[in-house]
């Protein structure tokens, strides 16, 4: 009976370094934010003064679902498309909310379970 030939493995290691960039942070792009934040805020309050006659005649919770909704349809289109007008309506939507309605106590009632 004849035996099997003998395997031999080789392993090679290289020293070469990681040339791609793991941490991709280019989506931020602080100096196309900084202006559609700067673009924005004439607008935005406009949505806050709009805001805040809904939260008078309606409720704070009205407020909230109507600058919600329009929040995320303004994420959904930047998602889609990463333009400037996009980022302009993205940041007046943000503006005009924190602007307008009550973000640190609704933050805390949503923590805590309190406004029940």
């Amino acid at each position: 009976m004849t035996e099997p030939p003998e395997t031999h493995v080789h392993v090679h290691f290289t020293n070469d370094k990681y040339t791609e960039n793991r941490w991709d942070f280019s989506w931020i792009q602080p100096a196309k934010n900084l202006g559609a934040l700067a673009c924005a805020w004439v607008p935005a309050n406009l949505w806050a003064a709009t805001l805040l006659d809904v939260q008078r005649e309606q409720s704070a919770e009205g407020a909230w679902v109507m600058g919600g909704v329009v929040l995320t349809v303004a994420v959904i289109r930047f998602v889609q498309h990463r333009g400037f007008l996009n980022r302009f309506f993205v940041w007046t939507t943000v503006l005009g909310m924190v602007l307008a309605l009550p973000v640190f106590k609704a933050v805390v009632d949503v923590m805590t379970g309190g406004g029940r």
